[in-house]
């Protein structure tokens, strides 16, 4: 009323939402542990609406039992399950919307369930090994990098004025480390606002889908890093499809859901394009072999699949297959890392004290010859 008095119209109404910055989300494992506990209930005989009451009384506190919570209040107020999954898009994700669609509509939503969440438990695991991965070496180079700049700062400045005071010729890995220092004591700070700018820059220009596209491909071609990817992005497909095709929906429905779930712009681009193939009627193995996105293996089983009729069932191996390449190499790499590491760390550090040393000893034995 005050607003009409006023001369004001009301345009738009929203409703308000925190932001706060220390405010969390649920935790990432929370669709996996969500879809886990109630297929539990739902075999034992619950109905879809006590199950979530019940889950959203374990934690109205957190962002978990508050999302259950929301999900309760709105299949009470008469929404499906899944029209109330969609709803949080950033939690659930449109495979998870269709498959719970799907088995809502079959009736079997309790199976389903149980089969998506052992897909996800095993797609979460896959992301986990994949991150701590490539966490590896940006710890080790920091930690390498933070070696070298305590030596630079705190150490060599004490051999800097016993080098100008002696008589001999520096040798090369001194002088090499000597202009090392001297770059940066001079140009430091300017190469770490630099860095900060082309962080940010590089950000900003991520968020465009031509260069994101462009950096997805690269990803992949890195030698260990991107056969790891390959592997878990083939690994993701294939389940997720096993499972959509096992729940009743065709191929292009199924790679319709699918063009949203990776979470790489290259391969996103990949199963559009065989999507678009799968629509004028190629079989599936050879839309995804022209989108050059698969590895050989993959396809040749894929297309066995196709040709005895058992697409899901094949798919649903695929990803096992998948799994264990990854998990092997894997292995391999973390069994690699240690050695490496120190090797390297061990290389900066001794090529810093040696340098340093380097010249004392040519001193002493120009002295005593």
């Amino acid at each position: 009323k005050w607003l009409s008095e006023s001369g004001f119209f009301i345009l738009r109404i929203r409703p308000a939402r925190k932001a706060w910055l220390w405010e969390r989300g649920p935790d990432r494992r929370f669709p996996v542990i969500f879809c886990r506990r109630l297929a539990v209930m739902l075999s034992s005989g619950m109905t879809i609406g006590e199950s979530l009451r019940i889950l959203s009384e374990q934690g109205t506190q957190d962002a978990a039992g508050k999302i259950a919570a929301d999900l309760y209040r709105a299949v009470a107020d008469g929404e499906s399950f899944s029209e109330a999954m969609a709803r949080t898009p950033r939690v659930f994700a449109p495979n998870i919307t269709a498959l719970v669609g799907a088995g809502e509509k079959s009736g079997s939503l309790d199976v389903l369930l149980g089969e998506l969440a052992d897909h996800l438990e095993a797609d979460y695991a896959a992301k986990e090994k994949l991150l701590t991965l490539m966490l590896y070496p940006c710890v080790l180079a920091s930690a390498v990098a933070l070696a070298a700049s305590f030596l630079l700062a705190f150490v060599f400045p004490v051999f800097v004025a016993m080098f100008h005071s002696l008589s001999i010729d520096l040798p090369l890995p001194t002088r090499l480390l000597l202009w090392l220092y001297t770059f940066f004591c001079d140009y430091g700070l300017w190469l770490l606002l630099l860095a900060a700018a082309a962080a940010v820059l590089f950000a900003r220009l991520y968020r465009r889908e031509a260069v994101r596209l462009r950096v997805d491909r690269w990803l992949f071609r890195i030698p260990v890093i991107g056969r790891l990817a390959v592997s878990a992005e083939q690994m993701r497909f294939a389940g997720t499809m096993s499972v959509l095709l096992s729940s009743g929906l065709v191929v292009d429905q199924a790679l319709e859901i699918l063009e949203g779930v990776s979470g790489n712009a290259f391969f996103r681009q990949g199963i559009r394009k065989a999507h678009s193939e799968v629509q004028k009627g190629v079989p599936l193995s050879d839309a995804l072999r022209r989108g050059g996105i698969f590895s050989p293996m993959v396809l040749e089983l894929l297309a066995a699949g196709e040709a005895v009729g058992e697409m899901d069932v094949m798919l649903s191996k695929i990803s096992s297959y998948c799994r264990l390449d990854m998990d092997t190499q894997s292995e391999r790499v973390r069994a690699l890392l240690p050695p490496l590491s120190l090797l390297l760390l061990g290389g900066v550090v001794g090529f810093i004290v040696f340098s340093a040393v380097l010249p004392l000893l040519d001193s002493m034995t120009a002295f005593m010859g």
